[in-house]
């Protein structure tokens, strides 16, 4: 694998997230209440910057919180099986952790692949990409950047890559 998921840091995050939606709520209701109470003393520029205060702070909160949130979704899939390419033999070896089963896909069997890469380097999002490999007759088999990094799925279906996304942090959509 390419970075392990560890719980602890992923509850830190959420923690963190809430506490930070927490304060982002109060500093609403303080701005809010200051506003009603002063309506008379308010000018233009308070209620800007109030509202920008209010817009920033929404914002911030929403991107830790999601971040947070789609991280966790990926250590559940890491944690439900591991996948493996295996170049020389062209199989894709799926071992799922929970039944303790391993499954062989053969590359032919691969229709598409779309990669989403996550465009931020810095380690609060960089490893929120994950690949999708469409399989003939069988359901997408998802591989996060911390299974198996996208460069080697990109080598070695480099002919069926149909969708090349990059965004900020990619959410799951099977």
């Amino acid at each position: 694998m390419e970075f392990e998921y560890k719980k602890s840091k992923i509850l830190t995050d959420l923690i963190f997230g809430f506490i930070f939606l927490l304060f982002t709520i109060f500093i609403t209701i303080m701005i809010l209440r200051k506003m009603i109470l002063d309506w008379n003393q308010i000018t233009n520029l308070k209620i800007v910057f109030a509202i920008l205060s209010i817009c920033l702070f929404s914002f911030l909160t929403y991107l830790y919180l999601q971040t947070a949130i789609v991280r966790y979704k990926y250590f559940q899939i890491n944690n439900k099986e591991e996948i493996k390419l295996d170049k020389q033999n062209q199989i894709i070896i799926i071992l799922d952790k929970l039944d303790n089963k391993k499954t062989e896909v053969n590359f032919k069997s691969v229709k598409s692949v779309e990669l989403y890469y996550s465009w931020n380097t810095n380690p609060f999002s960089s490893d929120l990409g994950y690949s999708k490999l469409n399989i003939e007759n069988s359901n997408p088999i998802i591989i996060t950047q911390n299974n198996l990094n996208q460069y080697h799925i990109y080598k070695s279906f480099k002919n069926k890559v149909i969708k090349n996304k990059s965004n900020f942090l990619n959410i799951i959509k099977i």
